[in-house]
């Protein structure tokens, strides 16, 4: 079949596109633009410029296609999906407007289109099925079983776990161990911390690398038949390994990862320090792949409450006035006073009360050194 004007304009763009971007997005945008033409010929064979394309019915219509549009197991596309699909053929339209001899109307597509993106809730294992989970792959010495172990002890994803290299541990001294996780995402590389159980995953997977057939150089999990291959069979493995445990129900890697993130914060995380574990750049999604129960609510209530971290214990002169009227005495009264001014200072935003506070804390510090001299007796305690 001919191509008609608005193909040819639409491809000359994607061609233009691919001199920056990486194959698998180009094929992106390519997918994209053979749905829209493939729509307007169903629909309406008498747009072939770019020229005659209209928001409604022509753009309106084929949001509405997009909506509608069921996978090959029948399942409607994901709201990321849908975006990723309209932000693309918004950006190929608005580069045809620019180009294009007879451009299309500005404003074809626009920023309210977009899906809104839905964050699936948290997929941790619980507690039962993490432990038999665990239970099985600590007897298990297969290369994926061996694998998908180290993912749940790291929370790599599974691309990331698929990319490590030989030599990816590094021993920071003292006995503690770090993995160099790859470039998973971007701006994902990271180090994590490992226990004696990772790094013995880790050689085992070495020992095994050099009993494979034909080890890829550079990896840490051999791939004789590609990456696609690989990761196929890891999935494979994940669901093998579950039903070997007794866990009902699919699970895929990815939840592997969450189980790691939910755990480390159980035991005492604190959110910064898991975003840098997991290789997030914002806090919303590390809360995303965390589960918090009604229980873990419970126990960090009950344990605020017994031991609360702001209770800064007060010095016993603000209690108590010493009996005598030595030196000491006073020295320990102009002590305890320098320290409830400086808890007090401590406490306000800075400003102008904090600075005054700070000169007579100073004040006080230099009146408990004339006073050590002037004063006959004991010195004043330093």
């Amino acid at each position: 079949m001919k191509s008609t004007a608005l193909e040819r304009a639409l491809r000359a763009q994607i061609r233009l596109l691919e001199t920056t971007l990486n194959p698998a997005t180009a094929r992106g945008y390519r997918g994209v633009a053979a749905h829209f033409v493939k729509y307007l010929r169903d629909r309406f064979p008498e747009v072939t410029r770019p020229c005659q394309l209209l928001r409604d019915p022509h753009l309106l219509g084929w949001l509405e296609d997009l909506w509608n549009y069921r996978t090959s197991r029948g399942l409607p596309l994901k709201s990321a999906t849908r975006g990723e699909r309209v932000i693309r053929l918004r950006v190929l339209l608005e580069m045809v407007w620019e180009d294009a001899a007879d451009p299309p109307p500005a404003g074809l597509l626009r920023r309210s289109d977009v899906p809104r993106r839905q964050y699936p809730l948290p997929r941790p294992l619980n507690t039962e099925d993490d432990a038999r989970l665990r239970q099985y792959w600590d007897s298990a010495t297969g290369m994926l079983d061996s694998a998908l172990y180290l993912m749940r002890l790291t929370g790599m994803r599974i691309g990331e776990c698929a990319d490590l290299e030989p030599d990816c541990m590094r021993d920071l001294g003292g006995g503690q161990w770090s993995i160099h996780v790859p470039h998973g995402k971007p701006r994902s590389e990271r180090w994590t911390p490992v226990d004696d159980t990772a790094r013995a995953l880790v050689a085992r997977l070495a020992f095994l690398r050099e009993l494979a057939p034909g080890p890829s150089p550079g990896y840490l999990l051999p791939r004789p038949r590609g990456r696609a291959v690989l990761l196929s069979g890891m999935r494979a493995a994940l669901n093998k390994a579950a039903a070997a445990a007794g866990i009902a129900g699919h699970i895929v890697p990815h939840q592997l990862r969450h189980t790691y993130a939910t755990t480390m914060l159980r035991a005492g995380v604190s959110l910064p320090a898991l975003m840098r574990l997991l290789g997030h750049h914002n806090a919303n999604m590390t809360l995303i792949y965390v589960e918090v129960t009604q229980q873990d609510l419970h126990r960090e209530y009950h344990a605020a409450r017994t031991n609360p971290r702001y209770a800064v214990p007060l010095p016993p002169a603000l209690f108590q006035v010493p009996p005598d009227n030595g030196p000491q005495s006073l020295d320990d009264l102009l002590r305890a006073a320098v320290r409830i001014l400086d808890l007090r200072r401590e406490s306000l935003p800075p400003g102008r009360n904090s600075k005054t506070l700070l000169l007579v804390c100073r004040r006080l510090h230099r009146i408990r050194s004339l006073a050590a001299k002037i004063l006959p007796g004991e010195q004043a305690e330093k």
